[in-house]
């Protein structure tokens, strides 16, 4: 046989049998001219021929059960659960998120949807001529992970070392416990004798447990609880209680019901406690006052609500005595929540109760930082409380008559308040061409 005619019945690809090149396995090293597809007639080109075909790495070709690498895989590893112990709090959190999303979203067996559907129902058969699209790598692009059951990779088992983590739970009648509450409920993982331990720590024991059902807990455990730990806040005492909660209250995986959940309970410990907080004000108010600017709403209403009641138990001597020196702080935003925590005192306690020390802080002599503070405090006052402040105008414009601006800016916001919601349209439009004037 000549060469040439081994050229010419050489089969070739006819185009009607053409794959598209979305049918190919991708690679993150492919590129449209590094293969030339092959038939079953052409033979292999050697290595080292001056017009050999190039190829491509023969890792990088088919998945071959090698973890995908490059932009195709997102850069990423496949996350077997053995990586859960290196994960941060927020990423356990949106792990276990997909993991039951996946989990749902499962494909249901046969026996699933037996069980499911009444009797009288069969599974159809495809058509003749459908074929599925199968394609290994596109699975394994879309879904580089085989978790929640999904049998779509293979690799090496290994010891788990999270197992052991995620399966200390406390034991006794206690709620399940979330990885991220480990570093505050610890103590909660080792059995011990408590009629050994001192009253101490007996008193943080039932604490942690208390907390822990309220946080954690279905929700009649959860009131049982809370009424418990009311009940017996001055039993407890104010160093313990503050100290186990106000931890929780910073956590930054705290969703927005446990913390709504927790300030609930400082509100109702506060109620009972009353004076004896006083020691722990300061305390108290480094974790709350940054709520007075939190971009929430509700996280805005619950720290009011927190330091109103404060207000209210620890009295106006203690709140002034520990914000005090926050006020001339070289920081601003310390300053700024500082005001803003002046406003709650003096819309809890009433505004006569803290002229006296509006006059004296605005009227500073030692520090700019002290002036700029407590006009900052007037400022806010009528932002909370709105026409509340009325009655006490005069001696508001009084203290800060030398901030002209100040001045003006109130009075705006005074008279033009009511009309602004006015019911007439007209009166709506000038008093906002009065605002731009």
């Amino acid at each position: 046989i000549k060469p040439t005619d081994s050229k010419i019945k050489t089969p070739t690809p006819s185009a009607s049998k053409r794959r598209s090149r979305w049918d190919e396995t991708p690679s993150s090293q492919m590129t449209p001219g590094a293969m030339t597809p092959q038939t079953p007639g052409t033979p292999h080109t050697p290595h080292g021929t001056p017009h050999g075909t190039p190829h491509a790495t023969p890792s990088m070709m088919t998945p071959s059960g090698v973890t995908p690498t490059g932009t195709k895989a997102m850069a990423m590893a496949t996350p077997t659960p053995g990586h859960l112990a290196t994960m941060t709090p927020e990423q356990l959190q949106a792990y276990r998120w997909e993991r039951e999303i996946d989990e749902r979203n499962r494909p249901l067996s046969d026996d699933e949807l037996d069980a499911m559907f009444p009797p009288g129902y069969k599974v159809l058969t495809p058509p003749a001529g459908y074929i599925p699209i199968r394609t290994p790598a596109r699975k394994l692009t879309a879904t580089p992970t085989p978790i929640a059951g999904t049998p779509a990779g293979f690799f090496i088992q290994q010891e788990d070392k999270s197992a052991k983590y995620m399966d200390n739970q406390p034991k006794g009648n206690l709620p399940f416990m979330k990885p991220e509450d480990a570093q505050y409920f610890d103590k909660l993982l080792v059995e011990v004798d408590e009629e050994s331990l001192s009253p101490e720590e007996q008193k943080e024991r039932k604490i942690m447990k208390l907390l822990l059902k309220i946080k954690n807990g279905t929700p009649p455990m959860r009131k049982a609880a809370l009424r418990q730990i009311t009940d017996k806040a001055r039993e407890f005492g104010a160093g313990p209680l503050f100290n186990q909660i106000l931890p929780l209250l910073m956590s930054p995986t705290l969703e927005d019901q446990e913390r709504h959940l927790l300030v609930k309970v400082i509100d109702r410990i506060l109620y009972k406690l009353d004076d004896l907080v006083r020691p722990y004000v300061h305390k108290i108010l480094v974790v709350i006052e940054p709520l007075l600017i939190d971009e929430d709403y509700y996280a805005r209403v619950e720290g009011r609500e927190i330091i109103s009641n404060l207000a209210k138990a620890a009295g106006l001597a203690t709140m002034i005595s520990t914000m005090r020196p926050d006020i001339d702080n070289i920081d601003e935003y310390v300053r700024n929540t500082t005001a803003r925590a002046f406003a709650v005192v003096a819309s809890a306690l009433g505004i006569p109760s803290l002229l006296p020390f509006l006059k004296a802080v605005c009227r500073s002599k030692k520090s700019w930082q002290a002036r700029h503070t407590g006009i900052k405090i007037v400022q806010q006052i009528a932002i909370l409380m709105g026409c509340a402040i009325l009655p006490h105008l005069k001696s508001l414009v009084e203290i800060i008559e030398h901030g002209k601006i100040i001045i003006i800016i109130i009075i705006i916001i005074i008279i033009i308040f009511n009309s602004l919601v006015d019911e007439q349209q007209k009166v709506r439009t000038i008093t906002a061409w009065l605002l731009l004037l």
